[in-house]
């Protein structure tokens, strides 16, 4: 399996922090929202966006979880390689030699499993 090294896992974070203002806006969330959201507090999502407070391997994950569910914010993280290949294939838990899954295709019957 992909393992990213502590510096992989910073560098993702440095950049995907560049990005968070407008990630957060495509999302049409308010700070105080987008912390609710992940667990974190406005004032946290405040200092990681003003580059008071370097965000972390944690928050990234939390912040993409729900950047991942929403339509654009996805096309937008694939669009600026946000979502590069061995970020997927590290919480896919894949091989480097597989590649990673970008769209899964699910079946009818299942959409209708939980409704």
């Amino acid at each position: 399996m992909v393992e990213l090294s502590k510096e992989e896992k910073k560098r993702l974070c440095e950049e995907f922090t560049a990005y968070l203002p407008k990630i957060r806006k495509l999302l049409n969330l308010t700070q105080a929202e987008l912390g609710n959201m992940t667990g974190l507090s406005r004032v946290t999502i405040s200092q990681i966006e003003g580059g008071k407070v370097r965000l972390t391997w944690l928050h990234l994950n939390a912040i993409m979880f729900i950047c991942v569910s929403n339509l654009r914010t996805k096309e937008f993280l694939f669009a600026n390689n946000l979502l590069d290949t061995r970020f997927l294939q590290f919480v896919q838990g894949k091989d480097e030699n597989i590649p990673p899954e970008i769209n899964v295709v699910v079946r009818d019957e299942l959409l209708n499993a939980h409704r």
